[in-house]
């Protein structure tokens, strides 16, 4: 299980952020990335206290997230919810988890406006606001207690209903305002953040067209103690552009989900090609799942087909090999053939499947050309 770490050092962080009924609006305590020293555009993290200790990001986000749980905003503590790993070929991992709701967004519909224009009333309560991050313009990270969050920032929120340890959401501010459409430099500043983070245990996922409220932008982010069943799984190389454009491209294989894996210590590389990939299945109106991994090196891409019997989709954790069931028969009954099936009832066809692998090696190739 993923533990907190104190806070300690110069760094002061009430339980809550300060007042919210300033006239001037909601005010919150700002993160701010300190510029890229890059090598070749390898994003390096310069927010850990030293070899092996959490980074000064990972640090923050645990501790108020620690605060919310402890002041009760939790529906459950997840840290008690039964766990399972189904034994098999691909040692699916399953919660069982009566409370557990999957979230709409528009509960925190709020959290779409300008926060400058946002003046809460006694009424109403922003607990579940962590954290607000944002580019710097300084070598060193920044943290910036009690602001006011940047238009261009990503807000951190608490989900009460956490699918695992220390579930956010993170919501672009003003800018994007839930934006419908997929936005490269909100995924860059995304991404920049897992790296920030600095933990293994850390994994960004976003859905495009699978969510229930579909024309929102935001990702979610969750600590997971084990890799995932689809990072184990096996991959064959598709493009390998180590030498030229710094980025791989493989096909997951062996796994009930077709899925697409990129590989890369070259930031802008992962980004140039992620982006373009998500936005050419978003214009072509295509739902589809990502997950972002291993410090922001890995971004797995799920593209999926509407169940025609449940008329749904997979979230992104569930793309990964992760379930959660309501009722203890279900928690007791699932088996991998079960998961695997119906895992498989949301893959892309063979042909369609083909066409995206060879879309995926032409915008790799791209960047060299």
């Amino acid at each position: 299980m993923v533990s907190a770490t104190k806070l300690e050092g110069g760094y002061s962080f009430d339980s809550k952020n300060s007042p919210l009924d300033q006239p001037e609006g909601v005010k919150i305590h700002l993160y701010r990335l300190g510029i890229e020293q890059c090598e070749h555009d390898a994003l390096k993290s310069f927010a850990c206290a030293g070899q092996g200790s959490p980074s000064l990001l990972d640090t923050i986000i645990l501790s108020q997230w620690e605060n919310f749980a402890q002041k009760g905003q939790l529906g459950y503590d997840v840290t008690t919810c039964e766990l399972k790993v189904i034994e098999g070929q691909r040692d699916f991992v399953i919660q069982m988890n009566d409370k557990w709701n999957s979230f709409s967004l528009k509960k925190y519909d709020k959290f779409g406006l300008p926060f400058g224009c946002l003046k809460p009333n006694s009424g109403r309560s922003y607990e579940e606001l962590l954290l607000c991050i944002a580019e710097g313009e300084n070598s060193e990270p920044e943290v910036v207690p009690s602001t006011t969050p940047p238009n261009n920032g990503v807000l951190l929120i608490a989900n009460a209903y956490p699918v695992e340890y220390g579930h956010i959401f993170l919501v672009p501010n003003a800018t994007n305002q839930l934006s419908s459409f997929w936005d490269k430099r909100m995924f860059g500043l995304i991404t920049k953040i897992a790296s920030e983070v600095n933990s293994a245990a850390f994994r960004v996922f976003f859905d495009d067209g699978t969510s229930i409220v579909p024309k929102h932008m935001f990702f979610q982010a969750c600590y997971f103690a084990n890799p995932l069943p689809v990072e184990s799984a096996s991959t064959v190389a598709l493009y390998d552009g180590t030498t030229r454009s710094g980025i791989c491209v493989s096909e997951i294989v062996d796994y009930p989900l077709k899925a697409i894996v990129f590989t890369s210590n070259n930031v802008n590389a992962l980004i140039d090609v992620v982006s373009a990939a998500c936005l050419a299945l978003h214009e072509n109106n295509t739902a589809h799942s990502l997950m972002i991994s291993n410090n922001g090196r890995n971004a797995f891409l799920f593209p999926q087909v509407k169940n025609l019997v449940t008329g749904c989709y997979l979230s992104a954790w569930e793309c990964c090999g992760y379930f959660v069931y309501h009722t203890k028969v279900d928690f007791e009954q699932a088996s991998e053939t079960g998961i695997s099936n119906r895992m498989a009832s949301f893959s892309f066809q063979d042909g369609d499947f083909e066409d995206l692998k060879k879309l995926c090696c032409a915008i790799a190739d791209d960047l060299v050309t």
